[in-house]
């Protein structure tokens, strides 16, 4: 955490944080010092659920916000901040066979990623994109459609607890939340940034 607060303050308005899991250590940092927010260029983020359904299953709760909702509350309420957060409806539509996945990220860079990834092939017949595609939408904005408003995030209700609200508002939300995806953009991207492609 020092390390972020650190490379945060000695660069103000220039780092883009990218956060692709429970906040609970951004919410911390943001807690322990308030100036950091203002400090962020952006902040990037896969979290949430914005629309439904996913599938054919109603699931309004997404893991990385309803680990921590609390720390989550406080990153999204966090003032002078722009969130972009790819949610799980948006980042599900971005799926590969575990087959083609397995020849895609053989070889090069990606053998680690490969190693890693074999406990995933053996659980499931295809692979999402959860977190290359928030890491893409930093560099590649266009693979992304987005929409600008407010998100809160419930903390009341113990079933809906972590819940992520989405409320537009196009004149004034520092929020910016993904609504569509152009899943062959993203794999376009992703393989040629990895040296897989191109």
């Amino acid at each position: 955490m020092q390390f972020l607060r650190d490379t945060i303050r000695s660069r103000p308005g220039e780092i883009t944080l990218l956060a692709v899991g429970p906040l609970t250590n951004i919410g911390l940092l943001f807690r322990l010092d308030p100036e950091i927010p203002r400090l962020l260029k952006e902040m990037v983020l896969m979290g949430g659920v914005f629309s439904f359904p996913i599938g054919h299953v109603q699931r309004p709760l997404e893991w990385n916000i309803l680990v921590d909702p609390h720390a989550a509350s406080i990153v999204f309420s966090a003032e002078d901040l722009s969130i972009t957060a790819i949610g799980l409806d948006v980042t599900t539509k971005c799926v590969m066979p575990v087959e083609e996945c397995r020849q895609k990220i053989k070889g090069g860079v990606l053998d680690v990623v490969a190693d890693a990834a074999e406990v995933w092939f053996r659980m499931r017949p295809q692979i999402t994109f959860h977190d290359p595609l928030a890491a893409a939408a930093i560099f590649d904005p266009g693979v992304v459609e987005f929409e600008q408003g407010r998100v809160k995030v419930e903390l009341v209700s113990e079933d809906l607890k972590g819940k992520t609200l989405f409320e537009p508002d196009s004149e004034k939300g520092r929020h910016w939340v993904a609504k569509k995806v152009d899943p062959n953009r993203f794999f376009a991207e992703y393989f040629q940034v990895t040296g897989k492609e191109g």
